[in-house]
């Protein structure tokens, strides 16, 4: 009888007043370049739901959304925040307004906000009320169009201490319906010293991606295509998040045989290798610190594990991994940067801009083929990386005293 009551106060406004200003809240979000956008009120409560493009850094889309809004609420409102990913829920924020004005007028710091509002995976209120209403500003059938540097690095021998393949990745991509993306990458070498074959323009990843999720903070992915490593078939990956994310568990498979141009021709096999993963992630949410283990098969035919151990600082994160597959052991460090700028014109349907971050990985022993994967380019760790519920809060209250300031 509750859930009955509170669907049916989103099925019809309070009053005039109330639907004219929920409308007046979505045109703002509308005009501030965020998408999916979903308003409903219910009595002290905005329900909002967002898809955030806009902003290269998802807490950066959280505080302008909170900086926009709150200033437009009474004295004893509270603001439930949804953030969507192609359209499917990720992550809620809650915020009241004195919690707010306390951070903007000083009287809390950061640290102290972050402790005090709720931040977290369930989105059941959103999918019960304002999930089903049609949408803003829809994110779909909106290409972006990238450019990324693409960096690898090996210590040579006397003659050439440093190895290094620099190269630069034109790519797009789009959401076609809910939970789908589209994506396709070019890879123009620019400069290569390294003892592998790689200098003459070829594909990147090119693949067709479905996301779902699922009850109980489950979360599934099919992904069809060609990926890195010269690979191509099909990929699946299963995820389940426990304790608001600070826990996961995920296993992966994959049907793949390998692909390649050599600037002239495509030369393929038929699929036949079965790769697959299982692992276990553990994070220590006020350091912004996660630990990974993992077991599996590899490219190479070969069975073997490897232990992640890596922080984020705002949006740099640096990690360490360490691994041994078929009795050779290997391992390395690898970091993540953004790329400016941080907000981007949402002005034109197509847009034209920087990739959002330069991922890279050294290994220690770069000629050993085992233990090396490949990436299908939207794997969910990817996803919740920057969207997971603890990492958000900790980090939207010291984005929202630089947007006010």
């Amino acid at each position: 009888m509750q859930l009955i009551a509170f669907c049916s106060m989103f099925a019809s406004p309070m009053n005039g007043m109330a639907e004219e200003g929920t409308t007046i809240y979505a045109r703002e979000l509308v005009k501030k370049g965020f998408e999916q956008v979903r308003v409903a009120q219910s009595g002290d409560t905005l329900f909002v739901g967002i898809e955030n493009r806009a902003y290269r850094w998802e807490p950066r889309g959280v505080a302008e959304a909170l900086a926009l809004l709150m200033p437009l609420l009474g004295d004893s409102a509270t603001l439930s925040l949804t953030c969507l990913k192609s359209g499917i829920p990720l992550v809620t924020v809650v915020v009241t307004k004195q919690q707010y004005l306390g951070l903007v007028n000083h009287k809390t710091d950061a640290k102290a906000f972050a402790s005090s509002i709720k931040s977290m995976m369930s989105v059941s209120q959103y999918q019960e009320g304002i999930g089903r209403q049609k949408a803003l500003n829809s994110s779909f059938l909106k290409p972006d169009i990238t450019l990324s540097p693409l960096l690898r690095l090996q210590l040579g021998n006397f003659d050439h201490p440093l190895e290094m393949q620099f190269s630069i990745v034109p790519g797009v991509s789009m959401s076609l319906v809910k939970g789908m993306t589209l994506s396709a990458q070019v890879i123009v070498p620019i400069y290569n010293n390294l003892s592998v074959e790689g200098g003459y323009i070829r594909p990147g990843i090119i693949s067709l991606s479905q996301l779902f999720r699922l009850p109980y903070s489950f979360f599934a992915t099919v992904t069809a295509g060609y990926f890195t490593r010269e690979r191509y078939g099909i990929a699946g990956q299963v995820r389940k998040y426990f304790f608001n994310g600070k826990v996961s568990v995920g296993a992966s498979a994959a049907y793949t045989s390998g692909a390649g141009y050599n600037g002239e021709t495509w030369i393929y096999n038929r699929p036949k290798l079965v790769t697959w993963s299982c692992d276990a992630t553990w994070r220590w949410s006020k350091q912004d610190l996660t630990v990974k283990a993992s077991a599996g098969r590899f490219i190479a035919q070969d069975f073997g594990w490897r232990v992640d151990v890596s922080r984020q600082f705002g949006e740099v994160s640096i990690g360490f991994f360490a691994m041994i597959s078929d009795g050779i052991s290997n391992g390395g460090f690898n970091f993540i940067v953004p790329l400016p700028p941080r907000k981007y014109s949402t002005k034109h349907r197509v847009r034209v801009r920087p990739g959002s971050y330069v991922p890279w990985e050294y290994r220690a022993k770069g000629l050993p083929p085992q233990g090396r994967t490949f990436s299908t380019g939207g794997s969910i760790e990817e996803i919740f990386y920057y969207m997971n519920a603890d990492y958000v809060r900790n980090n939207v209250g010291k984005e929202i005293l630089r947007v006010t300031r």
